[in-house]
């Protein structure tokens, strides 16, 4: 795939998601938002929460990386993910007709708290990571996405070029926000 097109669908990827923030959960009560569709399942809250808690890792290495792209430079016409990169964006990745595709332990790191969350707050941190990742993916003009690596929540023995780990991290954000709207669906 070309390098633009990827980038591009990457941001509206980005966008769709800031899209259904805004139409599906903003205007929930801290009730429904809270609400857990059965024991040890997680709320919508804990889904997002679940989120930024990830992004959080992910971002800062990112941004760094823009920050100091000029160590980076000779992005290639063509993008095409490292055989990790493929594996990890296809095991978060919702299917086309929204079917997650396998179930994946989350590190007890990466698990959101059981309390109830602050809407406002979850979803203002989320709002803010969305927003990075847009900046993110506009700072990766002419700028290589093999070359620099991401540690990824693993921890620093497995790392992605920033390419796979950028397409991974919206997948995730994908996979978490299509399980808060099936949350919504159990619960409302």
């Amino acid at each position: 795939m070309k390098t633009i097109e990827y980038l591009r669908a990457r941001k509206d990827e980005t966008l769709a998601i800031d899209e259904i923030i805004k139409n599906e959960f903003e205007s929930l009560d801290e009730k429904l938002f809270n609400a857990s569709p059965a024991p040890k399942k997680w709320s919508v809250a804990e889904c997002i929460q679940h989120l930024n808690i990830t992004l959080n890792i992910y971002i800062p290495q990112m941004v760094n990386v823009v920050k100091n792209k000029n160590r980076y430079l000779g992005q290639k016409e063509n993008f095409n993910h490292s055989f990790i990169g493929k594996m990890v964006v296809k095991s978060m990745n919702p299917r086309k007709n929204n079917e997650i595709p396998m179930k994946v332990k989350t590190f007890g790191k990466l698990k959101p708290k059981s309390i109830e969350y602050e809407k406002h707050n979850v979803l203002i941190k989320f709002a803010g990571f969305q927003k990075d990742i847009i900046n993110i993916i506009d700072g990766c003009e002419n700028m290589s996405l093999e070359k620099p690596k991401i540690v990824t929540a693993a921890g620093p023995i497995l790392k992605m070029r920033i390419g796979d780990a950028l397409h991974f991290m919206i997948a995730h954000n994908r996979r978490h926000i299509l399980q808060a709207q099936n949350v919504l669906k159990i619960i409302d």
